[in-house]
């Protein structure tokens, strides 16, 4: 076992390198980085021994050519193929939050004090006074972990004859939205397991983690990753003159019934062995008119973010319709009993007002469609591919196919359409009820419990890394009904988004992060703690080569 520092150094000085290379997502900033890392591997003597081991992937149809970066390590202390994946992402989040303090967003040195001089936050004033932490954007989310990451391969390939199995470290981008990159990263990955003969036996990633609760201690440890879906609501009503407003039906109450039920909903919350992911949380909602009048709006959209640990497509999606149908049924109640509440006011002879109403899943629209229109295929790539050259927004995309479709069915009554957008990604479950996973999982916190002590760290092992990680991509558990239910609901499914499920579930890699230890990721105060993410945490990590690499 290394002894606690032993990376100290190396690693933050390498951090403050990287944090000085803006790497926004979706800038050529995140290349940048890459092409850093890149030529930092290229140096060392393994590498320039063994070229081919470095392998360096652009992503593909990407307008601004981001690349992965894979370097594989063989150890020669015996001819066993066991590896673990090393994984970290090169992007980090916009830096709008820094205000006037942007052009200080990547200055580790004078970024204190601009903050200190802003806030009266007695946690980040502590901070800052205590020198025990690294402010900037990317400090924390992740660049310190790719610097420690770094330091330990480079390691490797400098004491190979210690260890009989493999290391792979691979650098992503992408991975704030689309998580294109890792995607992508299957392909060598698979390609290496079957010339190389790889046994994968677990990746490692060391995405942030944070305090769960004022005073919390704990150093936490993630065991597999949350998936996550976009689902999206399509609503059309009947539009209404102001003047005659009883007469509609109104999309914006039925968003807004919508939002009531889906909103933070804890009971929503996909409880898996014991442990809950966050609630859906709307993540956008607006009619769709394109200007003023005095019309009401026809149609409404609206997306949330949805976590799952272990819930099938099926049951979310009957979850999904139901919240729907009961909101088309509370805009007809809710319009008739005012309705009737007015006429006894007004004076005005009373009659019922409901409208016959549906839901409808994409997968059911589509097939509306096709028997309005048996082309429908190349309706929906026409406008994949036009707006493709664009660079719409995917979501945006998602919704001008089904507004296309809708337009081809002459659907008159009111009408929600329940659809999927990007990004999608699988949940990362360890079961307790798969054997060898539960070996597993059982094993590292054995390994962590003895280097917490070890360390003097309160350690806790986690069910799922409960933000969205790359990890997601190495293992999926759905089934093939879940699977498919998921893309019959995708909107332009394989061209506006493609995830490769085939070779997902032939990765089967179980992963784990062990964080470094942050606060505030993507906001203006975001900062990592300097003792333990460059004193212990490394050592923690080799622990772990040493626990599965050295026989």
């Amino acid at each position: 076992m290394l002894e606690k520092n032993y990376f100290y150094e190396e690693s933050l000085e390498l951090t403050k390198k990287l944090v000085k290379i803006p790497s926004l997502n979706g800038t050529e900033g995140e290349r940048h980085l890459a092409e850093y890392v890149r030529d930092w591997l290229a140096e060392l003597p393994y590498f320039q021994e063994f070229p081919e081991q470095l392998v360096v992937q652009e992503v593909k149809n990407d307008p601004i050519h981001r690349i992965n970066i894979l370097a594989l390590v063989k150890g020669t202390r015996s001819d066993c193929k066991d590896t673990l994946i090393l994984q970290g992402h090169c992007d980090t989040v916009d830096i709008d939050g820094y205000g006037s303090l942007k052009e200080y967003a990547f200055d580790y040195d004078a970024l204190p004090e601009k903050i200190k001089a802003l806030t009266d936050d007695p946690e980040v004033l502590e901070d800052i006074d205590s020198g025990d932490w690294m402010f900037g954007r990317g400090a924390c989310d992740m660049k310190c972990g790719d610097a420690i990451l770094m330091c330990i391969t480079k390691y490797f390939t400098e004491h190979l004859d210690r260890f009989d199995g493999n290391i792979v470290y691979m650098l992503n981008p992408v991975e704030e939205n689309q998580h294109y990159g890792i995607m992508d990263s299957l392909d060598v990955l698979l390609d290496w397991r079957k010339n190389e003969q790889l046994n994968y036996l677990l990746s490692i990633n060391t995405d942030f983690f944070s305090p769960a609760y004022p005073g919390d201690n704990h150093k936490y440890f993630h065991a597999g990753a949350v998936g996550k879906i976009l689902p999206c609501f399509y609503i059309h009503g009947l539009p209404t003159h102001v003047g005659h407003a009883y007469e509609g039906f109104s999309v914006t109450l039925a968003a807004s019934e919508i939002m009531r039920q889906m909103e933070l909903r804890a009971d929503f919350a996909d409880e898996y062995n014991g442990e809950l992911p966050g609630p859906p949380l709307s993540l956008r909602s607006r009619d769709l008119k394109p200007s003023y009048n005095v019309t009401s709006p026809e149609a409404c959209f609206m997306y949330f973010n949805y976590f799952i640990h272990n819930e099938s497509m099926t049951v979310i999606m009957d979850r999904l319709r139901s919240v729907a149908q009961q909101a088309m049924d509370f805009v007809n109640e809710h319009t008739d009993t005012q309705f009737r509440r007015y006429c006894e006011r007004s004076g005005d002879t009373y009659h019922s007002i409901k409208y016959p109403t549906q839901v409808l899943e994409y997968s059911e629209l589509y097939s509306m469609a096709e028997k309005e229109c048996p082309n429908v295929a190349d309706e929906v790539k026409q406008i994949t591919d036009r707006e493709l050259a664009k660079d719409t927004d995917r979501r945006e995309m998602s919704l001008m196919i089904v507004e296309r479709l809708f337009e081809l069915c002459h659907i008159t009554v009111p009408t929600t359409v329940i659809f999927l957008a990007p990004p999608y990604c699988p949940r990362n479950t360890m079961k307790q009820s798969v054997p060898e996973e539960k070996i597993l999982v059982d094993d590292v916190r054995a390994m962590l419990d003895e280097m917490g002590e070890v360390m003097g760290e309160n350690v806790k092992l986690m069910q799922f890394f409960p933000v969205l990680s790359d990890s997601s991509y190495l293992k999926i558990d759905d089934d093939d009904t879940s699977i498919e239910k998921l893309i019959g609901n995708f909107p332009g499914y394989g061209t506006v988004y493609n995830v490769p499920f085939d070779k997902i579930k032939a990765m089967n890699v179980p992963a784990f992060s062990f964080g470094c230890y942050g606060k505030d990721g993507h906001k203006w105060t975001e900062r990592v703690n300097l003792p333990y993410t460059f004193g212990k945490l490394p050592s923690i990590i080799f622990a772990a080569l040493e626990r599965y690499l050295i026989k």
